[in-house]
């Protein structure tokens, strides 16, 4: 009978691997994530409602535990001394809230404790901690004392007139459970992946290019969810429409009004103090001026013989916000083009890949598109951009649409037979209309040169029928061309003038050339200058710039190098390094061309921009693309070797260390913190990724 049982058990079914890993995420979620709940369980010292306190001469009270604080700093600060603890002290629950505050940022209440134990005679100040009533895991703070509490000093860090209701002070308080459905479904999601893409996996034997429909099932989804997370990050700050609202925000939307009748420049009238100035571009006489004579005018706006212009590129006009005003008589809100544009991006890459593999690397597994194409996406800096809705993230997300967009037509106009006109066509379109977003990034033209020459030294191009064939590419070119140079003529005398000159900005651009004394530190900060990182949430911060340029040059803290934050764009610097294992010489030319491409627009950044952190998102994309060239390259010729496991996995850590990064970045920026505009998402991320808080 026994013999029976066990041979019946093992001819049952295995339970499917999914399934498993689904009941790990499960356990994770209860037992791991939520170890706090289970160890206050455990706790023998009996609860502490702390009722004895001592009210410092910061706080005012008035009403029922409802205090006003009247003063900030100095010796008579907000505090409340709780007294009389006496016994072992694992934890603390602090409910606080800010009654009627002024902004989001004064809905969290920073508090800082100071105990005393059997180590310290006297208090010692523990780190601060901010408390948030809509995020209840915030209110539990674990105590590492040395045997018994005996006081308990608490510090409030408000703003002076604050109203505080302080709900709960206790000790030894049980941590209830805090279950999430969104970590549980992360956790699943990325133990899945796991299992899926490890390098043992049969997944990486199955072609891209006869993926069942299971796999452009999950590529749709992976695509659907990438635009709910543009649309996430783009609505995460509430106070992104009302800054997209002031003047400076609205220049696309009032030329908008200027163009629908027929004028070029912006109907504000510029202030005859401005007129009067002997250089108005000068930027400390300009202020100095305005503000002894009580005048203004329109910041970063384009000032030339009496008129205000918008000298940011003309496309996402033309695109979006006069279209829209011309139908329906309203204004087109800057975040939603921002998200239009975010989501139109990553669409782009998706194709854009699938393009380039199906050209040169038709071998390519499904996993090696899935991982790079992900890769690219969100490396390639776009959620900087999502993250601060701005107006002047338009012609730069503008110029990576068109150009992704038109590298894939000119892709995918090539058959074996022959090209596709049409197609190609559309591609020089859309890549000719960078001119009218990010005019440094035209260089891209020159890519047709490795995509187009196999073809015309074959004859598919350029062979019997040269004039449809050179019409068909160069008639779109030379149409946004005469288009853009007229719209420069008019407004600025000069065909090849496009306005920045004429900004009103930091610092007088009619006199701004180039300078080799700014090339090597301004390289340096946009590619190599190390990250700044600590163990406070979201452990990227702001690094330092520092220089002995003596010069001026526009200069705004970032987060580092895109290379060294990005470690796997390494690849992306060395092409030639690589020419062995890329079998195709217009692929290899193409890498080459993106690397190139992408420091040449750094370059041109750096001497007519400055160091800005949004202008990297110019030539990231660049070099993601070229790494991600390479690395396809290089799958392709280790797949089945011994190298294989060992490439693969150095290959998953650097992936893992890009997307980590970009995915950190965006709860903090650079313009805005997300604690300060949105803390209710910031602080429910930070307890959600620190469990252990």
């Amino acid at each position: 009978m026994g013999k029976v049982m066990i041979q019946k058990i093992r001819e049952m079914k295995k339970p499917p691997v999914v399934c498993i890993l689904c009941l790990v995420g499960i356990l994770l979620e209860l037992f791991v994530f939520n170890f706090r709940h289970w160890e206050s369980l455990l706790w023998s010292d009996e609860y502490i409602f702390m009722q004895e306190w001592l009210v410092g001469a910061g706080l005012k009270q008035e009403g029922p535990a409802v205090y006003r604080v009247v003063q900030r700093e100095g010796e008579k600060t907000a505090t409340i001394e709780l007294l009389n603890v006496c016994r072992k002290l694992h934890n603390i629950h602090v409910s606080l809230e800010i009654l009627e505050p002024e902004s989001l940022e004064n809905e969290v209440v920073d508090i800082q404790l100071e105990v005393t134990d059997a180590a310290h005679e006297k208090y010692f100040r523990l780190p601060k901690r901010g408390v948030l009533t809509s995020v209840p895991k915030s209110e539990y703070v674990r105590l590492h004392t040395v045997g018994k509490t005996q006081e308990v000093f608490l510090r409030i860090h408000a703003h002076e007139g604050d109203l505080i209701r302080i709900n709960d002070i206790s000790g030894n308080v049980h941590v209830p459970m805090f279950f999430s459905w969104g970590r549980l479904l992360f956790i699943i999601v990325l133990l899945v992946a796991g299992y899926y893409l490890r390098p043992s996996s049969e997944l990486h034997k199955k072609s891209y290019l006869n993926s069942t429909w299971k796999g452009k099932v999950l590529i749709g989804v992976v695509l659907c969810l990438e635009c709910i997370a543009v649309a996430k990050v783009c609505t995460s700050d509430p106070q992104a429409k009302k800054n997209s609202e002031n003047m400076v925000s609205q220049q696309y939307q009032r030329l908008a009004h200027s163009l629908a009748e027929g004028r070029t420049w912006l109907d504000t009238e510029p202030d005859e103090i401005l007129k009067s100035l002997s250089n108005p571009y000068d930027y400390r006489l300009r202020s100095m001026v305005m503000e002894t004579e009580g005048g203004s005018y329109l910041w970063d706006t384009a000032y030339y013989e009496g008129r205000y212009y918008v000298y940011f590129g003309i496309v996402p006009e033309l695109l979006f916000f006069l279209p829209y005003y011309l139908v329906t008589g309203q204004d087109l809100s800057t975040i939603t083009v921002i998200l239009i544009l975010g989501c139109l991006c990553i669409g782009g890459i998706f194709v854009l890949m699938d393009r380039i593999i199906r050209r040169w690397y038709p071998k390519t597994s499904f996993s090696a598109y899935f991982l790079l194409t992900l890769l690219v996406a969100n490396g390639c800096g776009i959620w900087s951009l999502m993250r601060n809705p701005f107006f002047y993230g338009i012609p730069i997300l503008s110029a990576l649409v068109v150009g992704g967009w038109g590298l894939s037509f000119w892709l995918d106009s090539l058959g074996e037979k022959g090209i596709n006109r049409v197609k190609m066509g559309i591609g020089s379109l859309l890549v000719a209309m960078i001119a009218g977003c990010r005019p440094q990034l035209l260089v891209l033209l020159f890519m047709a040169v490795p995509i187009y020459w196999q073809a015309v030294r074959e004859k598919r191009l350029l062979g019997d029928k040269k004039a449809l064939d050179l019409a068909a590419f160069g008639v779109p070119i030379l149409i946004v061309a005469l288009g853009i140079m007229y719209y420069n003529a008019i407004r600025f005398g000069s065909v090849f003038e496009f306005g920045a000159q004429y900004n009103l900005t930091i610092h007088d651009m009619t006199h701004n050339k180039m300078e080799i004394g700014r090339t090597a530190f301004g390289f340096f900060t946009m590619l190599f200058q190390p990250p700044y990182m600590t163990g406070l949430f979201p452990y990227y911060h702001h690094v330092m710039l520092e220089n002995q340029y003596y010069g001026q040059a526009l200069m705004e803290s970032g987060f580092g190098g895109v290379v060294a934050t990005n470690l796997i764009l390494l690849v992306s610097l060395i092409p030639f390094r690589f020419k062995g294992i890329m079998e195709h010489k217009s692929a290899y030319c193409t890498a080459c061309l993106f690397t190139g491409f992408g420091i040449l627009t750094a370059f041109f950044d750096i001497q007519a921009g400055g160091l800005i952190p949004r202008y990297t998102v110019d030539f990231t994309w660049l070099l993601f693309l070229s790494a991600a060239m390479i690395l396809l390259a290089a799958g392709q010729k280790l797949q089945r070797t011994a190298y294989w496991r060992t490439g693969y996995t150095l290959f998953l850590i650097l992936f893992a260390q890009c997307m980590l990064f970009n995915f950190l970045t965006i709860f903090t920026d650079v313009y805005d913190q997300v604690k300060e505009v949105n803390p209710h998402w910031f602080y429910q991320a930070e307890h959600l990724i620190e469990f252990w808080l």
